[in-house]
């Protein structure tokens, strides 16, 4: 009865296999190109320099172009642009923010993605604003713009207005360096009144890397290292006063006083 049974069932299974396979749409329309969504909300996104060690000075980022449609047994080409708005005041400069793209890209025979490498550079007045620059894909005959997300908002007079998402990715890069969760506790009673030119110079001065900085103390710093760098970093500036944001002179928490 078994050896009956078992091939009963493996020709349904295939049966049913064929029958939905025969009923699988295909996209058989043109071929396009968009930049991947994967793990992104919105076109934009922010480089936090201020979360970097302050040697840092160059960054290597990429994006990636997916193709909608067929791939080929041949290259395609494409280009792109790389701009900022006229008149914006945070706009990013090539040479000084970034280094020149290549303006001209290939998705290979046989592959469905591309990428786009490029190089960022810190600019010593992103301390001071940040700055921004956009990357637009340019379509062809080849490879159009045929899928994009979109972004909406209400104008004014109530009108929603859209806009393509995915045929472009703007760049911004700052200087922002957050305040560490452990602050709270500890921050206070050893560095004092928290402020981001404080905390980047303790970091440099003991040569802490930002990463670890900005750690809870379960992974990284220690309370009783934090004690230690709050009466190091007031002799420190005993003999290098340095002014704070505010204009005040710099001073630790009263913890790391005498």
């Amino acid at each position: 009865m078994k050896k009956k049974i078992i091939p009963f069932l493996l020709l349904l299974i295939l049966s049913v296999f064929a029958s939905c396979k025969k009923n699988l749409d295909v996209y058989k329309g043109e071929c396009g190109i968009f930049f991947d969504t994967r793990n992104t909300y919105i076109d934009t996104l922010v480089v936090h320099w201020g979360q970097l060690d302050s040697d840092v000075k160059e960054m290597e980022w990429w994006l990636r172009v997916n193709l909608i449609g067929d791939t080929k047994d041949y290259d395609r080409h494409f280009q792109i642009s790389v701009t900022t708005d006229e008149g914006d005041e945070y706009a990013a400069v090539e040479g000084v923010d970034y280094v020149k793209f290549p303006t001209d890209y290939v998705i290979k025979a046989g592959e469905n993605e591309a990428y786009i490498y490029f190089t960022l550079l810190r600019d010593p007045n992103l301390a001071e604003k940040p700055k921004r620059f956009k990357v637009s894909l340019i379509p062809n005959d080849e490879l159009k713009f045929i899928y994009t997300r979109y972004d909406g908002y209400f104008d004014a007079e109530g009108n929603l207005i859209t806009r393509e998402m995915d045929y472009q990715r703007v760049i911004v890069m700052d200087e922002e360096f957050p305040m560490p969760a452990w602050w709270g506790i500890y921050g206070d009673q050893y560095f004092g009144k928290w402020s981001a030119k404080k905390s980047i110079l303790i970091c440099d001065v003991l040569k802490i890397s930002r990463t670890e900085w900005l750690k809870d103390t379960t992974q990284g710093l220690s309370a009783g290292y934090l004690k230690f760098a709050g009466k190091y970093m007031q002799q420190w500036l005993d003999e290098h006063p340095t002014l704070d944001e505010d204009g005040e002179p710099m001073t630790m928490g009263e913890a790391s006083q005498g």
